[in-house]
């Protein structure tokens, strides 16, 4: 059969695809999976927002419908009592109040107050919420409260309780301190509107709502109609309960500034409290308790954490503190609030409130008042603009102007003692933020906590708070007073507050209220959402938000214009996607099932793809590995498979022949490196040759023995083999940057030439000077012709004396003593006599390094330390971390004191020089750190820059201990050292004989410089001999005595 006909039996690509059907049912049973799932999300969301629409329709609805209900009820019996009734009796007034009452669940109470501060109340005791707070009798619906003067001037109020049908049941009667006057519903009341207040704690019943009031001009009085937001809060809770799909929602009605007015969630960010055990108390206390009214105490809206109210009632750390008060003494407290600060201050002087606090130590309030001990310290704190200058004292506020909020005791204090602050007051934080924003004034001060808490709920607004320093007058201890009259009571609440500290429970609260980041719960748990009430984008649709950690749902819509108010409600993503969720997971068990039903017949029919499609790949990894020589073609039933095989064979043979060449070029240039160090000097040899060579040797040798550390070395493959050869040929190259003279130094005077000669010529002039002195003796004095003979002939034995010590020491062979370091300084003290300026003929380089002052000298000493025989570095001398390098680094580059070379200890080298030498392998790490191996080579760096390390952590350059040594490194360094023992072509000592180069190397192993059990492998494998024999000398082949190593 011809090739062509073999080529059209083969099965067609297309055919193959066939065979992925089951990919194809994934695949579209996954798409059908998410397209259903974005349907169903689509459908849910848009479900949701329906249900929300609806909902805030309603709520819409409630609230216009019970705003109409407070107006109209204000408007009607307005113009009732100001028209046609205006000398209705309070029974009457009763009986129309009543009749309001009728078709009206939202009211809670009618009343008129008088400007006499006569004032008549019908409350409704049906609702729940009301019932639960009070003793009532069965039956009991109606109260009625009324407040008056009785003949002598004494203020009573007298309580009233009816049957459903207004038939009396009981009545009680007590003094009465309240001024409907005095409240606010009464003084912002007109009588060309109704006026509206914020929710706030009402007076008889504590109960949470607000008034619509109007102003009766005939009567001078004001018609007030309270609804209580507990029906709202009721309705939010029936609406929500009665669509499945809203479960788990949080809805909220917020003022535009987020606070809350009504919500159908438990606010519980303020509620959880420790448990406290009742107070031990004396029997006097104990009577007094028993005794005692209710404490009224001040409570403000809107300084939070500190003291606030949401939605009317109380909330904050001062709170927490009085009910843990309350729970340690059995003392009752009751509330006061929706007043101002300085309406509380002034109820308090009349004597309306028993006790004030959250106001700063040493404030003058009332001259019959008396301070509790410290409820808690707090520092102060200013918000100013992003802009603004630091500020951390008092002090830094000279001669700005900054804002307080009306009513604070230090103000006066502050005019004082600094007159150059300007102080503007303020009514609110909103005015105040204002002028900061616009940098009317640097900033609003208060005390940290709350100034805090206010510049966070911040929106559009580029403000900071900056604390400020304590000030002696300025207190930070916090307290509450009480008229003197109450001292036992006071007393007793300071007790409790010592109390409190002993079991800890006042740091709770402070950590709780003033340390943690938890939400309080007067707004909306969420800037953002606070962010988003005033962007109308994010109105009318449902958005995404992050809260509490979890993606929520949010829907907003404003419900109310005049004043602005909104509806928010959040759920959970989880909550309202789960059937979605739920859809996908049933999707998802089901595509599952199939698949492993069918995964027997997909893998029978796959066969023909899958087989040579693992074939190939089996191919791919070789080729990756480049292992070309393995790659293999094979014959496929499949066209394309087929024809794929054969081509990455043929790639695989290209890549071979080319990873070759490469390879080859690679080593060739890298021993091209090697034989150009070994070229830079002619008395180094070959050792970057022969080094390799060894190296090699020595390694094969560890292969194949079983001993010790070697039994299970083993180079991987030919990649990490080839590794280890390259990093041996360039275990030097950082010699090419060391200079000739250094490394061919062989006497100790040497530079670019052997000073001996130099120094030899000084003698030689001393000499001459001796002989002269001699002569001139004889021709002067005749008589001492003698005498002058002998002495040139002891002087000259001297100098060749001395000549031939310096002479000896230069060479190097012998170490030097002190001694012998004092005797060459004597001898160097030694001068003659200089007559030729040595700044002639220098190079510029010479003659910045010669000072001024030995320009021209008539003695000079015979050997000398010169200034100009430092060579100081260009740069400072710096080292990246990075490569590990730990070398001490000389500070001069050179020295060349003809003294201080000729002292030298040992060998021919300076520090300095020594330290040039075992720079090559700093050189060496920068160029091959530099050098993008590939991952089979990426230990070359390391390998070839290690040899001069040791066993006992003390090598360089980058003093690794032994254990950091792996064995190809270990070998390289024994190498080294051999081939250098052994070499006959360095100037600065002869070679030795294998046997002179194996007992050092034995006592280098022995004091841990090199690795024992690799110089044993070298005696047992004999690999020494075997070297000896490619490159020494017969000289140096002697008789070893394997045994004394071995031992």
């Amino acid at each position: 059969m011809s090739k062509k006909n073999k080529t059209s039996s083969k099965l067609s690509i297309r055919r193959v695809v066939a065979l992925l059907f089951t990919l194809a049912i994934t695949a579209t049973a996954l798409i059908s999976a998410t397209v259903i799932y974005s349907l169903t999300k689509e459908r849910e969301v848009n479900h949701a927002l329906a249900n929300y629409q609806l909902i805030s329709s309603l709520v819409s609805q409630r609230l216009e419908q019970i705003d109409q209900v407070g107006e109209q009820s204000a408007v009607q019996l307005g113009y009732l009592l100001n028209t046609q009734l205006s000398e209705k009796s309070p029974s009457e007034l009763i009986e129309l109040f009543g009749a309001t009452f009728l078709g009206n669940p939202f009211i809670h109470s009618i009343y008129i107050g008088f400007g006499n501060d006569d004032f008549l109340q019908l409350i409704n005791l049906k609702p729940k919420y009301i019932s639960d707070k009070l003793n009532l009798l069965e039956g009991e619906s109606w109260m009625v409260i009324e407040h008056s003067n009785d003949i002598d001037g004494k203020r009573i109020k007298r309580t009233r309780f009816y049957f459903d049908n207004f038939e009396l049941s009981r009545e009680q009667e007590e003094v009465s301190i309240f001024y409907p006057t005095q409240r606010g519903w009464y003084t912002r009341a007109s009588e060309d509107e109704v006026y509206k207040t914020t929710p706030y704690l009402f007076h008889n019943l504590r109960v949470t709502g607000q008034t619509f009031s109007r102003k009766i001009p005939s009567l001078n009085a004001v018609i007030g109609v309270d609804i209580a937001l507990a029906s709202l809060n009721e309705h939010f809770e029936d609406s929500l309960s009665d669509n499945v799909a809203l479960e788990g929602a949080d809805a909220y009605i917020t003022d535009g500034e987020g606070r809350i007015i009504g919500t159908n969630t438990i606010l519980d960010a303020a509620n959880s409290l420790p448990f406290i055990d009742k107070m031990p108390l004396t029997n006097t206390q104990l009577d007094l308790v028993i005794n005692s009214p209710v404490l009224k105490v001040s409570n403000q809206l809107d300084w939070e954490p500190i003291d606030f109210t949401v939605v009317g009632n109380p909330d904050g750390l001062a709170i927490d503190l009085f009910t843990l008060i309350s729970d340690a003494t059995g003392l009752q407290f009751e509330y006061i609030n929706g007043r101002s600060w300085h309406e509380l201050v002034n109820d308090f002087r009349l004597g309306k409130i028993d006790i004030l606090q959250s106001i700063a130590s040493d404030s003058n309030v009332s001259d019959h008042s008396l301070e509790s001990d410290t409820l808690y310290s707090l520092e102060y704190a200013i918000a100013t603009h992003q802009n603004a200058p630091h500020i951390a004292s008092w002090d830094d506020l000279k001669g700005r102007t900054v804002g307080f909020l009306g009513g604070w005791s230090i103000v006066e204090q502050l005019r004082k003692d600094y007159p150059s602050i300007t102080v503007y007051a303020y009514d609110t934080y909103d005015e105040a933020f204002e002028d900061v924003q616009t940098q009317k004034i640097v900033g609003i001060v208060d005390v940290a906590p709350v100034i805090k808490s206010k510049v966070e709920k911040l929106i559009n607004y580029d403000l900071k708070t900056q604390s400020l320093e304590k000030h002696p007058a300025f207190p930070t201890d916090f307290v509450f007073v009480a008229n003197e009259q109450l001292k036992p009571y006071i007393e007793l609440i300071n007790q409790a507050l010592t109390y409190l500290d002993q079991e800890k429970v006042r740091t709770v609260l402070v950590d709780k209220w003033l340390n943690s980041d938890q939400h309080h719960t007067s707004h909306i748990p969420s800037n953002r959402l606070l962010s988003m009430l005033e962007d109308p984008s994010f109105h009318e649709k449902i958005s995404s938000v992050d809260m509490k950690g979890q993606k929520h749902f949010v829907y907003i819509t404003e419900v109310n214009d005049t004043p602005q108010e909104y509806f928010v409600l959040t759920i959970p993503e989880k909550k309202l996607l789960g059937s979605a969720y739920q859809y996908i997971i049933n999707s998802s068990l089901w595509t599952l099932a199939a698949l492993v039903i069918m995964i027997p017949l997909v893998w029978r029919i796959s066969t023909p793809m899958s087989s040579p499609i693992k074939k190939l790949l089996l191919q791919t990894k070789r080729i990756k590995h480049r292992q070309y020589n393995k790659v293999k073609a094979f014959n496929s039933s499949v066209r394309e498979v087929n024809e794929l095989s054969h081509a990455i064979y043929d790639m695989s043979q290209s890549l071979d022949s080319f990873q070759r060449s490469q390879d080859a070029f690679i080593e060739a240039i890298i021993q091209l490196i090697a034989r150009a160090v070994d070229e830079k000097s002619p008395y180094t040899g070959a050792h970057c040759l022969r080094v390799p060579e060894l190296a090699f040797l020595l390694s094969d040798a560890a292969e194949q023995s079983n001993d010790g550390i070697f039994e299970s070395f083993e180079f991987e493959n030919e990649a990490k083999r080839r590794e280890f050869r390259i990093a041996a040929w360039l275990h030097d190259c950082g010699k090419i940057t060391t200079p000739e003279y250094v490394v061919d130094k062989g006497t100790k005077l040497e530079t670019n030439y052997n000073r001996i000669h130099e120094i030899r010529t000084r003698f030689e002039v001393l000499w001459r000077d001796a002989e002269i002195t001699a002569l001139n003796i004889q021709l002067e004095q005749p008589n001492l012709a003698t005498d002058a003979k002998q002495n040139l002939k002891q002087r000259q034995q001297e100098l060749l004396e001395q000549f031939s010590f310096i002479a000896q020491l230069n060479v190097g062979n012998e170490f030097i003593n002190e001694q012998d370091k004092v005797r060459i300084t004597e001898i160097g003290k030694q001068t003659w006599t200089s007559h030729f300026d040595r700044y002639l003929g220098l190079s510029p380089l010479e003659e910045q390094r010669l000072s001024e002052e030995t320009r021209s000298s008539a003695w000079e000493p015979l050997l000398s330390d010169r200034p100009e025989h430092i060579i100081t570095r260009s740069a400072d001398y710096e080292l990246d971390e990075k490569l590990g390098i730990n070398m001490n680094v000389p500070e001069h580059l050179y020295n060349l004191g003809e003294i201080y070379n000729l002292s030298v200890s040992r060998g021919t080298l300076t520090q300095e020089e020594r330290f040039k030498i075992n720079e090559h392998m700093i050189a060496g790490i920068k160029m091959l750190s530099s050098i993008p191996f590939p991952e089979d080579l990426k230990n070359v760096e390391r390998i070839a820059t290690t040899h001069h390390e040791t066993m006992r952590g003390d090598g360089y350059p980058r003093r690794l201990s032994g254990d950091e040594l792996s064995i190809p490194e270990r070998i390289l360094a024994v190498a080294d050292i051999f081939e250098a023992l052994t070499a006959a072509d360095r100037p600065y000592k002869k070679a030795k004989t294998i046997s002179e180069s194996l007992d050092i190397l034995h006592k280098m192993a022995l004091e841990k410089h090199v690795d024992m059990e690799v110089f044993q492998l070298f005696i047992k494998s004999r690999v020494y001999m075997t070297y000896a024999k490619r490159f020494l000398v017969p000289t140096q082949i002697d008789e070893v005595d394997e045994s004394k190593y071995l031992s």
